[in-house]
């Protein structure tokens, strides 16, 4: 249901004003009532406590015509009902009653509201040391007083119920007054919707009455509308201006585009480019480290291919023997004399002993075992310049970190062996996400780095690798004894083609190279170093491969 203003007016201040008419009323009948219940009660407990001493030496003595007495006294007073006196047994020694009242039995009231016969009955024990010799009972009428209470009653609620109309009609005539400034403002309101698509605001006014706030409101609304008309004469002058403008935008950003789209295509091409160089450069450090470790390689190859050569010449040997002496016992078989039987066996038992038959069976085992020794050894190298070989390939994969550690390890090791002792301290590691061929790379040129530095003092130094996990990521220490770097280099260390090598010893790519590769990887590497002392490359890297956060390189 759908309330007008001046109805939700004259109903919000009638409700207002009828709760705290409630509050007032009961607030004052409350008050009434509890003045009413202190005077009848403290006057009712008066009368009694006096009325009990008075007659407290009459009833101790038993003395009937003055309790008889002081009962008649007590009866002068208009609003005492009616007196008794009884002794220890209840047994009545004195009683007056007003004319009219209606005995019943006697029940104590405790409070003005519980009395329902406008007789207020109390009662007065007579005790003399804690004994019991009578009671006094006392009636009082407060039927004046129950009447004045609701006379009370009935002029405040009488008053509440004229000031309540009073309101009302306030209320009605405030209420008419706000409909009918309101009617106009919502009169203006909708001429001016009707307006907007026309935009016709001339007739769009509404008439101000008064300089009350609503008068405030009509003016602000006649404003409001002499803006709209305003802006509405200035949008149309800029969108003309807007089209004009448009028109010569057109041909300048047909030209602007066309500019972008050559600038775009030489960026394509010149970023083609740049990956091509960045390739060769990878490329040219690849072929260098590739030309560190050739010789080393080919010797760490030719050494187990040398005994395993030299073994099978000797298992050749062993077999020429061994099938002599199958020939030999085959004929055993074929002799049918004793005689001829007994020279046979005593001609393969002299083979036997004379080519020491017993040492060739027992030496047969550990050449197939060195032999298998040095081909697999062979077969890690090639591995390991297999994985060399793939670091063109982007391809990441789950990898066993530690491996690919010793897989470089083995590339690396005829390079290390003379120079330095290597000391490895592997945690136990999950796999890594990672580019084998790359971080294989990094490997190897922060190794031959370092026994370059310790080959530059002339002593025999230690290379130490650890590696660890912290939370998501693992960490790669690689610490050698050796020369060390100064401040000066370390602060130049991952630049291209920086290099203190001498000239035709190193491209200076190999660390650039290196951070280039663990950036990729959304990796960290650190590297301090104390000249004389050696250095410290610290790599950190995420197990689950790239982070979102730009890895960085810290000296």
């Amino acid at each position: 249901m759908r309330l007008s203003l001046r109805t939700k007016t004259m109903a919000g201040t009638a409700l207002i004003e009828a709760t705290l008419l409630l509050i007032l009323i009961i607030t004052s009948l409350s008050f009434i009532n509890a003045l009413i219940e202190e005077n009848v009660v403290k006057r009712a407990e008066t009368t009694a406590n006096l009325f009990s001493s008075i007659s407290r030496n009459a009833l101790l003595s038993l003395d009937l015509a003055t309790l008889e007495t002081s009962t008649d006294e007590l009866m002068t007073n208009p609003d005492i009902i009616y007196v008794r006196i009884y002794d220890s047994n209840y047994q009545t020694l004195a009683s007056r009653e007003r004319e009219g009242y209606q005995s019943r039995p006697f029940i104590e009231d405790n409070s003005v509201q519980d009395i329902d016969d406008s007789v207020y009955d109390i009662s007065k024990r007579v005790t003399v040391s804690d004994q019991f010799y009578g009671e006094v009972q006392i009636g009082i009428d407060v039927a004046s007083v129950q009447a004045s209470v609701l006379t009370i009653r009935n002029w405040i609620i009488s008053l509440a119920l004229l000031e309540m109309m009073l309101v009302a009609l306030f209320s009605f005539g405030l209420g008419t007054y706000l409909t009918s400034q309101l009617k106009s403002l919502r009169k203006g309101a909708r001429d001016m919707l009707a307006a907007i698509p026309t935009q016709q605001y001339a007739d769009v006014t509404i008439p101000i009455k008064g300089k009350d706030e609503l008068a405030e409101l009509a003016q602000s609304f006649n404003t409001l509308v002499d803006t709209l008309a305003s802006e509405y004469r200035t949008r149309s002058e800029a969108e003309q201006e807007l089209i004009d403008f448009n028109a010569s935008l057109e041909q300048t950003i047909k030209e602007r585009t066309q500019a972008l789209t050559d600038k775009n295509e030489e960026l394509l091409l010149s970023n083609k480019n740049l990956k091509e160089a960045q390739q060769q450069l990878f490329q040219a450090e690849k072929m260098a480290s590739v030309g560190q470790l050739a010789a080393g390689v080919a010797h760490e190859i030719n050494n187990p291919v040398g005994f395993v050569s030299s073994n099978l010449n000797t298992l050749k040997d062993y077999l020429s023997l061994f099938q002599i002496l199958m020939d030999m016992a085959k004929k055993l078989k074929s002799e049918t004399e004793e005689s001829a039987l007994h020279q046979r066996i005593s001609e393969l038992q002299a083979f036997y002993t004379q080519h020491d038959m017993d040492f060739i069976s027992e030496d047969v085992g550990p050449l197939i075992d060195e032999s298998i020794e040095g081909l697999q050894r062979v077969s890690e190298i090639v591995k390991g310049l297999k994985v060399f070989s793939r670091v063109d390939s982007d391809e990441q994969q789950w990898f066993d970190l530690n491996h690919c550690i010793n897989t470089t390890l083995t590339m690396v090791n005829n390079k290390l062996k003379y120079i330095c002792k290597v000391e490895k301290q592997f945690a136990d590691l999950p796999k890594v996400f990672f580019n084998l061929g790359k971080l294989t790379q990094v490997f190897t040129n922060l190794l031959m780095n370092a026994g370059q530095a310790i080959e530059a003092t002339g002593k025999q130094g230690v290379i130490s690798i650890v590696t660890q996990r912290e939370g998501n990521n693992v960490k790669v220490r690689i610490q050698d004894s050796g020369c060390g770097i100064s401040q000066e280099n370390l602060d130049k260390l991952f630049n291209p083609f920086f290099t203190t090598k001498p000239e035709g010893q190193g491209t200076g790519l190999g660390l650039s190279i290196t951070y280039g590769i663990i950036q990729e990887h959304g990796g960290q590497i650190v590297v301090s170093s104390t000249p004389g002392e050696g250095s410290l490359f610290e790599i950190t890297l995420p197990i689950n491969g790239q982070h979102d956060q730009s890895p960085v390189a810290t000296v």
